[in-house]
């Protein structure tokens, strides 16, 4: 074990010292969040109210029983979406029309309602105003008490104030019909009614104020105080309150203390609302992750698919409310009701097999973990590393030292105290990330020299060694990312650690480096200029092209954002993997880096040498991909650790086919 220290030296004790206590305090850091997240493990089913009762109709359904039914196979939730003005008269309890429409009809055919025939004799219809008749007493009161909060007083007027009444609003008809009249009081009683948790569906109007933001909450509260998450829409994409507001917002949520906000994954940063991060950061412990499934994309993708996004989003993504719309294919020889109940019900029992709760949704809260006196000491690892490297690399200087320490310390001080820890704190971990990666390549160096053994068992053992030792020190990276970054906000995606892709990025570069320029790898030249003006052979430039062309693809492959989807192939190797393996291990790890660390002590000097270089690059991918892995801070750490795990398994067992079938070659028994 002593071949793989290969930075204590006295000088350096210190900072020996110093990184033991970092590493003990990122460790500390992961118990916490390991505990917190094993705690926040409820669950909610939630199915868009307005969707699957479109379905149902369609195929002449009773609602009510259908949600009976779906609460029987664990649906939690019903999501009620407000009314558009656009779609009032939809459920036959009021008529919505314009003055012109009405004054265009009475030339044609009598108007049969005798106040607005007499409006429309009189000339006192306003053609530019929207009527609303009302024949529903609910729908009449939520119309008066959301009405004002849109539209100022003067503007609404109530001109019958009996059944069936009549409002006249000054407004508009293209502005009226995408204005929120408010969710109807009979989908939130038949929630209550079922036993159902509401998820209400609010859209934002810019200029509400606070009274009328706390008026949106108050009134689906007084029908249901079994309220669970807030989920936002629109088309203008926003959460309430937003631009001006968003303070009113966190305020009317604060409360109510078990109503939580629900922010929606999404693939594209251009996609995520506006105001969303904002407000989860004045709501701290409050924000759940909801997952959609886009209807165009329903109709694309098989059930058995669905299902597994469903289930994977909650086990790996940290998502706490599943958003179901209804199915509208057979599956089978199941009727489309019997296949809505089958749904729900196989990402109910998966959920409950992976011991997931379903019920209202637990978020992630502030724990001890996001202690910033903790997070402070796990920082101090950074310098730390850099030190014992700057000591291998013979150029470690007492003033270098503690410009450093006092660098990372400032760094830190300074986002807590502008309020933008999340930037000190990826600037960090960032520069954790790439020291210890270069740190796990130093520890491959005997590697690079040894002979290979004559029995294949001892050379497995020995290949076998140097991947864990690499993955190892790679791993203790991966512990310093999570122990700087772990803050509730960065467990559910609304911080987001933009140093990701370059973790990927640098590792190999810096692995091509280390091999390239410095002799203890076994193939460095004298001077770098007799790199750069070494004579450049075709099939080493078309290979280099074609690396970095991978290296490209890789990097844009990379993360739940890529414009590059994966082949059919791939694919399905994937959920062969997740089936098998209940967690997939990641592709660049046992198919490159694993297998690259196993094969390079196993090799003969000279054929080391000429493809050296390409060994030290796929190496460096495997170690930056360890890293990586943890730096998906939304995945909780036992996912990672298992996909680390199975990575390593079946990366040694590539390794070891690509090892064997390198002995049996006759240029290796030479």
């Amino acid at each position: 074990m002593s071949r793989f220290v290969l930075f204590l030296t006295p000088q350096t004790r210190y900072a020996q010292a110093i990184l033991i206590l970092g590493l003990l305090a990122s460790l500390a850091v992961a118990f916490f969040r390991v505990r917190v997240e094993a705690r926040a493990n409820r669950v909610e089913l939630a199915m868009d109210f307005s969707d699957l009762d479109a379905v149902a109709r369609s195929y002449d359904y009773n609602p009510a029983a259908l949600l009976v039914a779906l609460r029987r196979a664990g649906l939690t939730s019903l999501a009620v979406t407000e009314e558009l003005g656009a779609n009032v008269g939809a459920d036959g309890k009021a008529f919505a029309t314009t003055g012109a429409a009405l004054v265009n009809a009475a030339r044609v055919t009598p108007i049969a309602d005798p106040l607005l025939a007499q409006l429309v004799r009189t000339h006192r219809i306003v053609e530019g105003a929207v009527y609303l008749l009302v024949s529903d007493a609910a729908t009449y009161r939520r119309y008066r008490t959301v009405l004002p909060l849109h539209f100022s007083p003067r503007s609404v007027r109530v001109l019958r104030p009996v059944r069936p009444w009549l409002i006249e609003v000054r407004t508009q008809i293209d502005y009226f019909n995408a204005t929120a009249l408010g969710i109807p009081t009979d989908q939130i009683e038949l929630a209550h009614r079922l036993g159902l948790l509401v998820v209400p569906r609010f859209q934002n109007d810019e200029r509400l104020g606070p009274a009328q933001i706390d008026a949106y909450f108050a009134d689906v509260l007084r029908y249901d105080p079994k309220v669970s998450t807030v989920i936002f829409f629109g088309l203008g994409n926003q959460v309430l309150g937003y631009p001006d507001h968003l303070e009113d917002t966190a305020n009317a949520f604060k409360l109510h203390p078990f109503v939580n906000f629900g922010s929606i994954e999404t693939y594209d940063a251009a996609q995520v609302q506006k105001g969303n991060d904002t407000l989860a950061r004045l709501l701290p412990g409050r924000t759940v992750r909801v997952q959609a499934i886009a209807k165009t994309e329903l109709d694309k993708i098989k059930l058995d698919d669905a299902v597994g996004r469903y289930v994977l989003g909650v086990r790996e993504r940290n998502v706490r409310v599943v958003y179901l719309r209804p199915w509208t294919h057979q599956d089978g020889n199941l009727s489309v009701e019997a296949t809505n109940v089958e749904m729900v019900k196989a990402v109910a029992d998966e959920l409950r097999s992976g011991g997931f709760r379903l019920g209202r949704a637990t978020p992630i809260p502030q724990y001890h973990g996001n202690n910033r006196v903790l997070v402070g000491l796990a920082a101090l690892a950074v310098p730390s590393i850099f030190i014992l490297l700057l000591d291998f690399f013979g150029w470690y200087g007492r003033r270098i030292a503690a410009a450093a320490y006092a660098l990372t310390v400032l760094l830190y001080v300074a986002g807590v105290a502008v309020h933008h820890d999340a930037a000190a704190r990826s600037a960090i971990a960032l520069a954790g990330a790439l020291l210890f990666a270069t740190a796990a390549l130093l520890v491959l160096i005997p590697a690079w020299n040894e002979m290979p053994s004559r029995s294949f068992g001892t050379q497995f053992a020995r290949s076998a060694g140097w991947m864990l030792a690499a993955t190892g020190v790679a791993s203790l990276g991966a512990l310093v990312v999570v122990g700087v970054m772990s803050s509730p906000l960065a467990m559910t995606e609304i911080e987001r650690f933009r140093g990701v892709r370059l973790i990927l990025a640098l590792p190999p570069l810096v692995a091509l480096l280390l091999y390239t320029f410095d002799r203890r790898f076994g193939a460095a030249s004298a001077q770098p200029r007799d790199v750069f003006l070494s004579p450049v052979l075709a099939y080493q430039l078309f290979a280099g092209i074609a690396i970095v062309a991978l290296g490209a693809l890789m990097l844009v492959r990379s993360g739940n954002e890529s414009d590059v989807a994966p082949s059919a192939f791939e694919l399905a190797l994937r959920h062969i993997l997740t089936h098998v393996l209940s967690v997939r291990p990641r592709f660049k790890e046992f198919l490159i880096g694993f297998p690259c660390m196993m094969l390079l002590p196993a090799l003969l000097p000279p054929h080391r040498r000429v493809i050296g270089w390409l060994l030290a690059l796929g190496i460096g991918v495997g170690v930056g991909d360890v890293i990586d892995t943890f730096s998906h801070l939304h995945t909780p750490i036992e996912i990672s650790i298992l996909r680390i795990v199975n990575g390593l398994v079946i990366g040694a067992i590539v390794g070891a086919i690509v090892m064997w079938v390198y002995r049996r070659l006759p240029l290796a028994k030479a």
